[in-house]
């Protein structure tokens, strides 16, 4: 058997997720706040957030 690389442009589970709007940590075992966009080409991006207050702050400057 051949063991294979992971492709490091491939975001996993264990990735370390940031705060979209802060760029603190964000625990990925525990619920947190998300918010998701598309892309000009349409594709769906999916934003962390630390908390609440963060998502809201994003939220108001994407509006």
């Amino acid at each position: 058997m051949t063991a294979v690389e992971p492709d490091p442009d491939t975001p996993t589970e264990n990735a370390a997720a940031t705060c979209a709007t802060c760029g603190d940590p964000v625990e990925t075992d525990e619920w947190h706040p998300a918010a998701t966009t598309r892309t000009d080409d349409g594709a769906v991006q999916i934003r962390s957030f630390c908390d609440r207050s963060c998502r809201d702050r994003w939220r108001e400057r994407t509006e």
